[in-house]
């Protein structure tokens, strides 16, 4: 299974994304197009001033991608 095939079957769940450049990423994965996956990062308890985010990472930048419970 490809990560594009993979990130079809996560999308509306919360997961943690590793990236090439070895960052982690966690939110709510919104929708995958062309290449590209879109995530919400929500707001904190630590930092309710905060917005939300919203993060595109390319699918060829990313190493491993795990939902989390």
């Amino acid at each position: 299974m490809g990560f594009d095939q993979k990130a079809m079957s996560l999308v509306g769940k919360n997961v943690e994304v590793k990236m090439f450049n070895g960052s982690i990423i966690s939110g709510t994965m919104t929708h995958v197009s062309k290449g590209y996956v879109c995530f919400v990062i929500g707001v904190k308890e630590e930092a309710p001033a905060k917005k939300k985010e919203i993060r595109r990472l390319s699918i060829r930048d990313i190493t491993s991608m795990l939902p989390i419970k």
